[in-house]
């Protein structure tokens, strides 16, 4: 065998690992959607994991702009945790305009839209491992088939690069 020929084996033993890599680290945090049709969140509350994306998506446009804007509307400091911003009211204004944040805490967020104030939400942030569906493990179910799916694939090519290494260097 050709150096040549290795160097093909290793660059694709190595290539699959990357693939490997790029398609499950997505798996790690999710993003979660909240629409804003009319005048309203939809779902209204949502619980999601540490370290997980909301996104708020404008689905059905009233030709007026919105805010995401964490508090209340009778609170003195509305928006100290996250804020679209009252300035960029236009970012939620038409069909397909987003904003998104990451919420890295557990706790409960009331939020509301300011030029609206009727419209309010709440996100639920739950501590790493205890997210909707956990088992008694702490991992959530859906992310155990990933999990798996990773394992088996490592599993494949780490035992294909090992016999590419015993191709290559025969004892």
């Amino acid at each position: 065998m050709t150096l040549v020929h290795r160097s093909r084996r290793l660059v694709l033993a190595a290539g699959l690992l990357l693939v490997t890599l790029g398609v499950a680290a997505p798996a790690l945090a999710a993003t979660i959607a909240v629409s804003i049709a009319d005048k309203a969140f939809d779902p209204s509350s949502i619980v999601v994991a540490e370290g997980d994306t909301v996104t708020w998506t404008v689905t059905k446009s009233i030709n007026e702009g919105h805010t995401v804007t964490s508090g209340a509307p009778n609170d003195a400091t509305p928006g100290s945790i996250f804020d679209s911003g009252i300035a960029n009211i236009d970012k939620l204004k038409d069909n397909g305009g987003t904003f998104s944040f990451k919420f890295d805490k557990a706790g409960t967020y009331a939020y509301f839209c300011q030029v609206h104030p009727s419209m309010v939400g709440s996100v639920t942030v739950l501590a790493a491992g205890s997210a909707p569906g956990a088992s008694e493990a702490g991992i959530p179910i859906e992310r155990r088939a990933i999990g798996a799916g990773i394992l088996i694939v490592t599993l494949v090519v780490l035992f294909g690069a090992a016999m590419v290494w015993r191709r290559m260097n025969p004892a």
